[in-house]
C-alpha cells in the first residue's frame, strides 16, 4: 500500500474516465464505501476498479488512447497515466454460465489464492451510481462490498483497521435481514471458492 493519494486526484481521474472511457467501470474498495456513504471517511492510497473481462481489449484501447500505461496481464492490473500522479487498480470478472459474476484467479497467477469466487447476487448494477463531491460514478453494491471485506480476513489476509471501519459504514447502508445472510456467507469456508 502506497502513500495517501489526494481526493482531488481520486476525483479527477474518475471524471476522465467517465468522459473518455466507454467500457463499464464500477469502484470497489476503501474509495467505493466512501461514495456509498456519500462523504470521505478516510484517506485513500489507490483507486479500486472492476470491469468484466469481456471488455478488456476495448478498455485497453481507450486507456492507452488517455495515456494509461500497464505492465500486468492477470486478474489483477495496475495502471498509470503518462505524465501525470493517475493511476488505477483493475480487476476483470467473469460472468458465470448462472449469471452471477465471479471473480476467478487462476493457478498460475502471482497474487491471489486460485479459485473462483462468486460475488454477491446484483453486485455489479449497471445502473447503480453514486456521487460525491459532484462526480458519480458506478459503485457495487454495499452488500457485495462488505462480503468483499469481511472474506479477505476469512482468507487468512490481516485484517486491517480500515477494514472494520469500512464494515461498520456498510452495515449502516444494509437492510438487517440482509446482514445476517452476509454473515453466514462470510463464515463459509474460503470464500466458497473452488478451485480450478
Amino acid at each position: 500500500m502506497g502513500p495517501p493519494i489526494s481526493t482531488s486526484l481520486i476525483l479527477e481521474t474518475l471524471r476522465e474516465l467517465n468522459e473518455r472511457v466507454s467500457v463499464p467501470l464500477w469502484l470497489f474498495g476503501g474509495v467505493a464505501v466512501d461514495f456509498l456513504v456519500g462523504r470521505w471517511t478516510r484517506p485513500h492510497s489507490d483507486i479500486d476498479l472492476n470491469t468484466y473481462t469481456e471488455s478488456r481489449a476495448v478498455l485497453t484501447d481507450q486507456l492507452r488512447g488517455i495515456g494509461y500505461r500497464t505492465c500486468d496481464t492477470g486478474w489483477l492490473t495496475h495502471w498509470w497515466q503518462d505524465g501525470t500522479e493517475r493511476g488505477i487498480e483493475l480487476v476483470f470478472l467473469d460472468r458465470s454460465p448462472g449469471g452471477l459474476t465471479e471473480l476467478r484467479i487462476p493457478p498460475d497467477a502471482p497474487v491471489g489464492i486460485p479459485g473462483r469466487y462468486p460475488l454477491w447476487p446484483g453486485y455489479l448494477d449497471p445502473e447503480r451510481f453514486a456521487t460525491l463531491d459532484g462526480v458519480s460514478f458506478r459503485v457495487g453494491s454495499p452488500a457485495g462490498e462488505w462480503l468483499g471485506r469481511a472474506k479477505a480476513a476469512v482468507a487468512g489476509r490481516t485484517r486491517e483497521p480500515k477494514v472494520d471501519h469500512d464494515l461498520a459504514l456498510l452495515e449502516a447502508l444494509i437492510p438487517a435481514h440482509e446482514i445476517a445472510q452476509l454473515r453466514l456467507c462470510a463464515s463459509q469456508k474460503s470464500a466458497n471458492s473452488t478451485n480450478e
